[in-house]
């Protein structure tokens, strides 16, 4: 029997920032010192499952943004330029804080920059012939998943390496 070696994995990793009174589950990180994001529980649980299978291995923990550039077209082009790297900056800061918690016994690197989640993680795990991706199953609604499609159903579809799927826990009733 051979044994699957996973050395190379990519995990994308979605946060969310939250308002000053807002409660979240998972891991709420501080940027600066107004703001508060939140790493959800199946998100930190994929982290740590990525880590458990690559263990000496390397992660590439990847974070797709908005692209500024292509939206207010009236602004000038050095101040969307500079939306673009702070939002590198800050997401950056929030992949190190929960990385450096969560993924022991690897070598962690950050792939953060614009565009689709689904486009932006295939162009990562090509561009690092990634042996496997490890991400969170989306916590979006049944209905929104249907109309929108899931970028975990897309990614299963589309990905040229196995991605292993961390279920998000059911509904509270």
């Amino acid at each position: 029997m051979s044994i699957v070696e996973f050395n190379r994995i990519v995990v994308p990793v979605e946060f969310q920032t939250l308002d000053e009174d807002e409660i979240s589950f998972g891991e709420v990180v501080t940027v600066g010192d107004k703001y508060r994001v939140a790493v959800g529980p199946t998100t930190l649980d994929a982290l740590e499952l990525a880590a458990r299978l690559a263990r000496g291995g390397e992660l590439w923990l990847v974070h797709a943004h908005l692209d500024f550039t292509g939206h207010a077209t009236w602004m000038d082009t050095s101040v969307l330029s500079d939306l673009n790297s702070g939002a590198r900056h800050h997401a950056s800061l929030v992949l190190e804080a929960v990385a450096t918690r969560h993924c022991p016994d690897v070598t962690l690197h950050y792939v953060i920059g614009p565009g689709s989640p689904l486009d932006f993680i295939l162009a990562v795990a090509e561009a690092k012939s990634a042996d496997a991706i490890v991400l969170a199953a989306s916590s979006r609604s049944r209905l929104s998943r249907v109309f929108q499609g899931s970028t975990t159903d897309k990614l299963i579809r589309r990905a040229r390496c196995p991605v292993v799927v961390v279920p998000a826990p059911p509904p509270l009733d």
